[in-house]
């Protein structure tokens, strides 16, 4: 089973690169899309079963409107 911490490291790893490749203006605009789609979809997922299970998601950084994020 996982711990606590490992969890809380792995959803910053994530969160982290999204924000990364938020930034990033380099290469192909349709791959560079496509990258910031996953990671909405997937810190969307996250951000909703944290809610669904109680979690303050604030404590993961996903208090935000995601569309905005990315």
């Amino acid at each position: 089973m996982m711990n606590k911490s490992t969890f809380d490291f792995i959803i910053e790893r994530v969160v982290d690169n999204a924000l990364d490749a938020a930034q990033e203006n380099d290469g192909d605009k349709e791959f560079q899309s496509g990258k910031k789609l996953a990671y909405y979809e997937t810190l969307d997922t996250i951000k909703n079963e944290l809610i669904a299970h109680d979690i303050d998601i604030s404590e993961y950084g996903l208090n935000t409107v995601l569309e905005k994020l990315l």
